[in-house]
């Protein structure tokens, strides 16, 4: 559970907490106010000079009297009247200096409402939070089911020639050597497209753009990779990381990373945070050791939206 569910869960219980509190103390005060004596109507009248304060609460049927004695103080009382006695009580109880007051609804009968009410406001408040919390795990899941990881793999290797342009990763390099290739032979752009076209089951760099086809004679290869962010955008992919390792005896590749990693994240449309590039030597050992070729390796990781 994240800080924000935790949150809404500590609102949650706190809000039941509270609606408890007040529940309470309106059942304490209505019960306080119930204590007292329950005098006859007659009984009632005979004390009519000792009553403080009366208050009148109207029904379809009768009428309901509560108030308070002037002695004992603090002393309540509450009875029932009929309907027709109430206007000549009320003229008495006025003329002796009583304080009466007049309402539609009793109090009390809210706080029974309440009361009455309450287990079934917290039953559908308790289902309304279980609802939430288990759309929440259902919406998670999807995100982590729709989000599942898709993984590529890319690898390209080209022959180096005297007299021909080095270019690695969209960058080209001061070297008397570069690659024998139908495009630019840019190695490690022409891995990325593998390992991304791979990841999101597009088939290759050669299904798309065939060494056959003379428009692709000696394009820059930042050209490939753009083509193959829209194939992912259509499908719905997103690029999470690529991790790459170019092999190559000469030159020295490291101090040239910061530019390769700007302009392959350029052509992806992605931040060069999530760009990765090592560098190896063969150890001289084959074509590679030997300085007549350079390769590349690249895994990439998607996730679909």
């Amino acid at each position: 559970m994240n800080s924000s569910s935790t949150a809404k869960t500590i609102l949650f219980w706190i809000s039941i907490v509270f609606l408890g509190v007040m529940l309470w103390k309106l059942v304490s005060a209505n019960g306080r106010l119930a204590q007292g004596d329950e005098p006859s109507y007659g009984e009632f009248m005979s004390r009519v000079d000792d009553i403080k304060e009366v208050t009148l609460y109207l029904s379809p049927n009768s009428y309901e009297l509560t108030g308070e004695y002037i002695q004992p103080a603090n002393r309540r009382f509450h009875l029932t009247v009929p309907k027709e006695v109430v206007p000549d009580l009320l003229s008495q109880l006025r003329e002796r200096g009583v304080l009466v007051r007049v309402k539609e609804v009793r109090s009390g009968d809210w706080v029974l409402i309440l009361l009455n009410a309450a287990p079934l406001i917290l039953l559908v408040g308790f289902c309304l939070f279980l609802m939430r919390q288990t759309q929440g795990k259902w919406r998670r899941t999807g995100v982590a089911i729709l989000g599942s990881p898709r993984t590529g793999i890319g690898y390209d290797l080209h022959r180096l020639e005297q007299g021909r342009p080095l270019i690695v990763g969209g960058i080209e390099l001061p070297f008397d050597k570069g690659p024998v290739g139908h495009s630019d032979g840019d190695v490690l752009a022409h891995a990325f497209c593998d390992a991304l076209l791979g990841a999101a089951g597009l088939g290759d760099i050669g299904t798309h753009f065939p060494d056959t086809d003379p428009k692709w004679k000696g394009v820059n290869s930042m050209l490939f990779l753009e083509h193959a962010k829209k194939l992912l955008d259509e499908k719905r992919f997103t690029i999470e990381h690529v991790d790459a390792v170019v092999i190559t005896e000469k030159p020295k590749l490291g101090p040239h990373f910061p530019k390769m990693r700007e302009a392959l994240a350029k052509a992806l449309g992605v931040g060069t945070e999530k760009i990765h590039l090592k560098a190896k030597t063969n150890e001289g050992v084959d074509a590679i050791g030997r300085g007549e070729a350079i390769a590349a390796h690249v895994v990439a990781t998607l996730t679909s939206r």
